[in-house]
């Protein structure tokens, strides 16, 4: 029994030496590893900073995201007034003055230039400091760089100062000016001109406004002269109730009447003048001789699909002849003065009454002469001696 308490006593022993063993050997890993843990968190201060824009610099980057920010432009929209207001024009010229009143928030000082035969020639402008100088403008397209690229169908963006025909007209200034080509029926026939003004240059406005003029004047002719209901501002229906729908009204009896003679369209009826009443104490009657007004020929009726044919060739005659004078305003007032206009611009002329006779038929020709009408309005102010044929 001792034997076996000996035995006993000795196991354990040996295990408490071995857990005081493994006690020391754990606590030996433990010290290495929280003086690890110091050294890994000393070098942590080292390769992550308490300053991160030391470790990654992102203060450059803020300040650029902040001026992008700040420089940019608000997006391009054209409002449905703009549009209405365009639409509203029914003449070339109207037109074409509602697009350099519009442009106005979208750039500065802006300008219409005609461009034929080599040289480009100012026709109207706003925006000005003074006066519409654009109008005395004049240059050969060789003089100028960014006219010639305009001229031949390219957009250009060039500061001001940097091209001589440009810098003439708008006295030297350093600011850019955008350039855009104003085309009908796919030929240039002029360059729309518009100067950065204090804070804006929106060339993308600018294009959109002079895209949209461009298809307005090639259906001038063809366009009713109430406006367009695709700009009308739209009925809202999506909220209240519905209003009931007027209900047809009966129409009232009408009473009989006693039938009369048909009267002729536009008949004049002769009324007897009364006979001339004696002056009281007067010697001698005095007779008066009263006028019997002749009577008004009855014009043909048409109907009126015969109406909207002539109303048809009214406009289109009121285009063609519009546009011979928006390109060759000199030549036309040398011509009034010479009484020379067919000649100076034959031409213009024959060609736009041939396309007049194309596109007008022979029954609305053989009732009118709108063309020939037109010239003397709008050519001649009036005046057809001036004309010269």
């Amino acid at each position: 029994m001792e034997r076996h308490e000996a035995v006993l006593a000795e196991l354990e022993q040996m295990r408490e030496g071995a857990a005081s063993l493994m006690r020391a050997k754990l606590e030996a890993v433990a010290r290495q590893t929280r003086e690890l843990a110091a050294r890994l968190a000393s070098d942590l201060d080292v390769v992550v900073p308490p300053d991160l824009e030391a470790l990654f610099p992102i203060g450059s980057v803020a300040e650029h995201l902040q001026s992008l920010a700040a420089a940019r432009e608000p997006t391009p929209m054209l409002s449905l007034e703009t549009l209405r207001r365009l639409d509203g024009g029914r003449a070339q010229s109207e037109v074409l003055q509602e697009l350099l009143r519009q442009l106005g928030p979208w750039c500065g000082p802006r300008a219409i230039v005609v461009v034929r035969d080599g040289s480009a020639q100012g026709w109207s402008g706003a925006g000005f400091p003074v006066g519409d100088p654009a109008r005395s403008w004049k240059a050969a397209l060789g003089e100028s760089r960014a006219l010639t690229k305009a001229a031949s169908g390219t957009p250009v963006l060039v500061r001001a100062s940097d091209d001589p025909a440009l810098s003439a007209w708008f006295d030297g200034s350093a600011k850019r000016v955008f350039l855009t080509p104003m085309l009908l029926r796919g030929k240039v026939v002029g360059v729309l001109l518009a100067l950065e003004g204090d804070s804006a240059l929106n060339a993308v406005v600018i294009q959109q406004l002079n895209y949209t003029v461009g298809l307005m004047l090639e259906t001038l002719a063809t366009r009713p002269p109430t406006p367009n209901p695709a700009l009308a501002e739209p009925e809202d229906l999506t909220g209240g109730e519905a209003e009931p729908e007027p209900q047809p009204i009966a129409p009232a009896p009408v009473p009989e009447m006693l039938e009369e003679a048909p009267v002729a369209f536009h008949e004049v009826p002769q009324v007897a003048p009364e006979p001339p009443r004696a002056a009281a104490g007067a010697a001698d009657t005095v007779q008066l001789r009263v006028p019997v007004t002749p009577a008004v020929p009855a014009m043909p009726v048409r109907t009126p699909e015969e109406e909207r044919k002539h109303e048809e060739a009214r406009r289109f005659a009121r285009l063609l002849v519009s546009e011979i004078r928006l390109y060759n305003e000199q030549a036309v007032q040398a011509g009034k003065l010479a009484h020379d206009i067919y000649r100076r611009l034959k031409e213009d002329i024959d060609r736009s009454r041939d396309m007049y006779e194309q596109r007008v038929s022979a029954e609305v020709r053989a009732e009118s002469n709108y063309f020939q009408d037109e010239m003397v309005r709008i050519l001649a102010d009036g005046d057809p001696k001036a004309l010269g044929i």
